[in-house]
């Protein structure tokens, strides 16, 4: 791991967070949100001063200004060019969450920083990141007790921060740790009162599904066993996330097509469990060694080119994009899931425009991590009836996918949904 770059590594659902379309005995239950709130959780990291995002700036901004994605996470250098980051956020309304560390810089000029770049193009300031990892702590600014100078630099930058803004205007994110090694929480437990939110790195191990209950994979986990263990209940951001797209052979990884399906499942699973926002990792490839993992975790290629991922997060943000306005219509949509199999998961969004668009898909394994191939699923029929008056169309989450009419007359239609998200519209005809 390049120490001078990131590793390779909660909800804003407003007012309708604990809304859900009543079931009737054989329906499936949903959770119903603000569509926007759900674009606003999504972030990526980036490192615009380094290869290859310095070449391929330009290719770069337009791959992100096209994205939908609002907020990157990357480093605070003294060196920064902050006309980049001012570009991003004037052009595509991008802000930036920045980590500051004491290899980087000192707490006066991460002040300086805020003030010259102005604080509304930021989203936050998030304390070291990984400090127990081995680069940092055999780095001199570590001054050879990591957990402390951890400790008494995120004091420093809160309490700096504090003088000047408001948690509301500008939070303040814990430190945080490698994903495998919970027990190090503990050693940085005297940062939780100089943090507004608590930063996990929950990575799947084995390149397991988004939904995993397993130990050292599932968001539940890291949440019980970092975030708890750290700050109980407190807010929580998924700083570092994602999957590599290189097969390892230990199992780890996952193909193009299966991260395409994954990681907007992933984001949604995040966002349905509280997350305030999940930063993938990351958004270009960092080289294109073949048997280096490290190289491989981007939604885009080395060369520029995006990945299938690109391609279906671009899809879902597209759909869901919308200013911040009320979100319950004059009259609710009736729209019950009344039959699907087994796993089958739904949340639902409501659009700037009124619509209701239903995620439906099955948490299903596109993945084999022991035999390393990838799982055949067939899609199953989901049943949904809904009011007559309601227009209905669909999209398979997928690259180039384009979307189909539902039934328009009889007030129940059958989707085939298997293990990639499908976007069911529900609209009000017009008279």
């Amino acid at each position: 791991m390049d120490g001078r770059s990131l590793s390779r590594r909660t909800i804003l659902q407003g007012s309708l967070a604990a809304l859900c379309v009543p079931a009737a005995a054989d329906a499936i239950s949903y959770p119903i949100s603000q569509a926007e709130s759900f674009v606003d959780s999504v972030g990526v990291n980036t490192h615009l001063s380094s290869e290859p995002y310095a070449s391929l700036y330009d290719r770069f901004r337009a791959l992100i200004g096209a994205s939908g994605i609002r907020h990157l996470r990357d480093e605070l250098r003294a060196s920064n060019d902050l006309a980049l980051w001012s570009d991003l956020f004037e052009t595509f309304g991008i802000r930036s969450q920045m980590l500051v560390s004491p290899s980087t810089n000192t707490v006066s000029e991460m002040s300086s920083y805020i003030q010259a770049l102005g604080v509304s193009r930021l989203s936050a300031i998030e304390g070291q990141n990984e400090g127990d990892s081995d680069w940092f702590m055999a780095n001199s600014a570590a001054r050879g007790d990591w957990s402390k100078t951890t400790v008494d630099y995120q004091r420093a930058i809160y309490e700096a921060a504090r003088q000047r803004y408001s948690a509301s205007l500008l939070p303040i994110v814990s430190p945080s740790i490698i994903d495998w090694k919970p027990d190090d929480v503990k050693l940085i437990g005297g940062a939780a009162s100089y943090c507004d939110v608590v930063a996990i790195h929950p990575y799947v191990q084995r390149g397991q599904e988004p939904e995993s209950r397993d130990d050292y994979a599932s968001l539940s986990w890291y949440i019980k066993n970092i975030r708890d263990r750290f700050k109980p209940g407190a807010p929580v951001m998924a700083t570092e996330t994602g999957y590599s797209t290189i097969i390892r052979a230990t199992g780890a990884g996952v193909p193009e097509d299966v991260a395409a399906a994954y990681l907007p499942r992933l984001l949604i699973n995040n966002f349905g469990a509280g997350v305030r926002r999940t930063f993938l990792y990351e958004f270009m490839d960092g080289g294109t060694d073949p048997s280096n993992s490290e190289h491989h975790w981007g939604l885009i290629h080395n060369d520029g080119t995006p990945k299938p991922a690109y391609q279906t997060i671009r899809l879902l943000l597209q759909v869901l994009k919308g200013a911040n306005e009320p979100i319950a219509p004059e009259s609710p949509f009736d729209a019950r899931i009344v039959q699907a199999p087994a796993a089958t998961r739904c949340h639902g969004f409501l659009t700037r425009n009124g619509a209701l668009i239903l995620a439906v898909w099955r948490e299903v394994r596109l993945w084999d991590p022991v035999a390393m191939t990838k799982i055949d699923v067939a899609a199953e029929p989901v049943t949904i009836s809904y009011d007559r008056l309601t227009k209905i169309s669909y999209l398979r989450l997928s690259p180039n996918s384009t979307w189909s009419a539902g039934d328009q007359t009889s007030g129940s239609c059958v989707i085939p949904v298997g293990g990639n998200i499908v976007l069911i519209k529900f609209q009000r005809r017009t008279p």
